[in-house]
């Protein structure tokens, strides 16, 4: 049986990270089909155009203006029989391509578990049950940030960046190294990063305003040579253009020592990184496709 090609309109969605006007490829493609009048303001950030059958912003057959989700619940052949009966003629992904201005916020999605029961407690804010893995998909060169990085490279930074070392506290700096250095325990490493990690973010914001000036003084003093010799990567050079260019998007923000925890990544055109349920990950620029999966519905044999 043959499918037809179903054009689509999709939605769009207005946050401060987005790039504003025509400048954003979310906003263009949602112009080319557009919804409810949709016309492309100028100095609008548009970020997200979603392409599936959310709740929050559903998709439509272009023709007949019926919801995608109508549509492969009346049609298996949409998505083969075997996906629609596995879940339940429910489309199990949400495909995304997003427009970054700016650097979008520190997050984590929460495991199908913890998905469900946050929907339970509270559906008005979590309005669906379901844990969100991500391929993310670079179609312009692309920074962000994903997962904890080498725990020696973070006690590399410890020892070279005093601001950095303050936030952590002695203490919990100490431990961290000890832990790198002599510990053969993963539980015991796990818990010294997680002893690290919760004492930064923990910080009073007087003390984030502080530690990031002395942080930029360092940076400035330095340029290339931050943070000291034989730096991990990204590299001095890299990490003397970041983190200014953060702090103007967000001045004096946590986020900012954060980028010492995390592996920093760069994609190419038609690169990618899937990001399991739980990883810790920041965007910080470029165009990207995301389908964000729902379930996951690819057996790794």
């Amino acid at each position: 049986m043959q499918v037809p090609l179903i054009r689509l309109q999709c939605g769009v969605n207005s946050y401060e990270w987005g790039k504003p006007g025509s400048d954003s490829a979310a906003a263009r493609y949602a112009a080319a089909t557009p919804r409810d009048g949709f016309q492309i303001a100028s100095k609008k950030p548009y970020a997200e155009l979603w392409m599936g059958t959310h709740p929050s912003n559903p998709s439509f057959d272009l023709e007949t203006k019926r919801s995608l989700l109508d549509l492969v619940q009346d049609n298996q052949a949409l998505m083969g029989e075997d996906i629609a009966n596995k879940y339940e003629q429910k489309l199990p992904f949400l495909f995304k391509v997003l427009s970054i201005a700016k650097a979008l916020s520190i997050q984590a999605h929460p495991n199908k578990r913890l998905a469900a029961q946050l929907h339970k407690d509270n559906p008005k804010e979590y309005n669906d049950d379901n844990h969100k893995p991500e391929m993310t998909i670079a179609i312009t060169p692309f920074e962000g940030l994903c997962g904890f990085r080498p725990l020696e490279e973070t006690a590399y930074f410890l020892k070279h960046i005093k601001s950095l070392r303050g936030l952590v506290g002695e203490d919990a700096s100490k431990n961290f190294e000890n832990a790198v250095e002599t510990s053969k325990s993963q539980d015991e490493q796990k818990q010294a990063l997680r002893a690290a990690f919760t004492s930064l973010m923990e910080s009073k914001d007087n003390d984030v305003k502080t530690a990031s000036e002395e942080l930029l003084e360092q940076v400035s003093s330095q340029q290339t040579g931050f943070p000291g010799k034989d730096a991990p990567a990204p590299g001095g050079k890299v990490l003397a253009e970041l983190l200014p260019r953060l702090d103007s998007q967000f001045p004096s923000d946590i986020g900012l020592f954060v980028t010492f925890f995390l592996n920093f990544v760069v994609l190419e055109p038609g690169e990618a990184m899937f990001l399991r349920a739980d990883d810790i990950h920041a965007y910080i620029s470029g165009g990207m496709q995301t389908p964000e999966i729902f379930f996951l519905f690819t057996d790794h044999r």
